[in-house]
């Protein structure tokens, strides 16, 4: 069987809608992590926004229990892209290896059907001084 040019444009386009993700009033089209030292930075973008007052980042040890570290605002409604980053300086970690844990909460303008992105895992490097004073805060908590 042939397949025409037609063919391949419509596999194309179908491929590219199910690559993206619909979160509430946002079309998440990239959701990513990037380790750096001492911080861990968070790329998205979205396709548009309908009724989207912003974005809740969250961040979890364990892939289950999330906690809040960050907000930022959407833009209510937008046809086209926009960029958004986000810079967690709170990474410091217990032991070796720690692996943190993000996604997104889409939260409308209205508070409702707030729904949740993908997870994405990120391991920074930490420096011994960052982790000796992260162990030392943690004392007197």
């Amino acid at each position: 069987m042939r397949y025409s040019f037609t063919h391949f444009s419509i596999l194309v386009l179908i491929l590219f809608f199910f690559s993206i993700a619909i979160y509430g009033g946002a079309v998440i089209i990239d959701f990513r992590g990037e380790p750096g030292h001492n911080e861990v930075t968070l790329y998205w973008s979205t396709l548009s926004e309908t009724n989207c007052k912003g974005f809740q980042i969250e961040r979890s040890l364990n892939r289950t229990d999330f906690k809040k570290i960050g907000f930022l605002d959407g833009t209510g409604v937008s046809s086209i892209r926009k960029d958004y980053k986000f810079v967690d300086k709170t990474v410091f970690k217990p032991e070796i290896d720690r692996t943190f844990h993000y996604r997104l909460k889409v939260i409308n303008l209205d508070n409702s059907n707030s729904i949740y992105s993908q997870i994405v895992s990120v391991t920074p490097s930490i420096s011994g001084a960052r982790y000796t004073w992260g162990s030392i805060k943690a004392l007197f908590r």
